[in-house]
């Protein structure tokens, strides 16, 4: 008895069972509520009409909220990492970078606890997240789920580059760039309106840390981050992949339509019929 309370049955498909049970109950009750009046050819159709209806209504609505069924989100992609004691990218890979840093945005940092370009500043603090992932040892750990760690396979750009600092507080941002992303048709509030997006790049440069001794300064506090100008300068280039947030509500939305409209377009077929019928049918005369 021992043995056989210890033995468990999951094979991993709670979800769908989970998931084919409300289908089942839901939707089946409908239907079978609909094919003991009409039949069960129409309860069907009027059935199938009524849940694609309301599946094309959720469909828009996630895609209006980029709620429900997501794809991927915005992103920054690391596609390069340059070593330069001047912090330039002579020898960068990318077309992209071939006049750095002639004709790049350059991107402002909080200074003196101020942001001089608040949307500049978001957008280096974003990418510079992106870059710690890539470049921090504390950034590479597996990250921690419900049933434990969950590790990963290396990405290509991963086993490309070694980690070069141990966390985010080993190293001090000393450069941020911008180019392109800027073709944008109107805006609307917070929301701008592309045409075609342009390639967004944006190049975070980094630089070791200097460790102060004790009693720097004759007992002055030593500056809270300083560079280390000995040390390379890290110039980490990054594309903005803008993802697919949108696209899987998009997709439920359009197939569902289609079968909305092919359902309700054999009812109306049907009723068609019904009034060509009624219509040639003779009625008795009555006394």
């Amino acid at each position: 008895m021992e043995a056989l309370a210890a033995l468990a049955w999951d094979p991993q498909i709670r979800g769908f069972l989970i998931f084919l049970t409300a289908f089942a109950i839901l939707p089946g009750s409908v239907y079978l509520l609909l094919a003991t009046n009409v039949g069960a050819r129409i309860g069907f159709l009027l059935a199938v009409a009524g849940l694609m209806g309301w599946m094309t209504i959720m469909g828009i609505t996630w895609a209006l909220y980029g709620q429900g069924l997501k794809g991927r989100p915005p992103s920054w992609k690391v596609q390069e990492v340059a070593m330069s004691p001047a912090g330039k990218l002579d020898n960068a890979t990318d077309d992209a970078l071939d006049d750095f840093p002639r004709g790049w945005k350059t991107l402002p940092a909080t200074l003196a606890g101020k942001q001089t370009d608040p949307d500049g500043a978001a957008i280096l603090s974003d990418a510079q997240a992106s870059a710690d992932k890539l470049l921090t040892k504390e950034g590479r750990k597996p990250r921690i789920g419900h049933e434990g760690p969950i590790i990963e396979e290396p990405t290509e750009v991963e086993k490309r580059y070694r980690t070069l600092y141990d966390n985010a507080e080993d190293y001090v941002v000393v450069g941020g760039y911008e180019k392109g992303g800027d073709n944008e048709l109107f805006t609307l509030g917070q929301h701008k309106f592309y045409f075609r997006h342009s390639p967004h790049y944006v190049v975070v440069q980094l630089q070791q840390r200097i460790e102060f001794p004790e009693g720097f300064g004759a007992g002055a506090p030593p500056p809270q981050k300083a560079a280390d100008p000995d040390e390379p300068v890290a110039s980490v280039v990054l594309l903005r992949d803008l993802g697919s947030l949108r696209f899987p509500p998009v997709m439920v939305a359009l197939s569902s339509f289609l079968i909305f409209a092919v359902t309700c377009h054999a009812l109306h077929r049907r009723d068609k019929q019904i009034m060509a019928a009624r219509a040639t049918s003779i009625t008795p005369v009555t006394a």
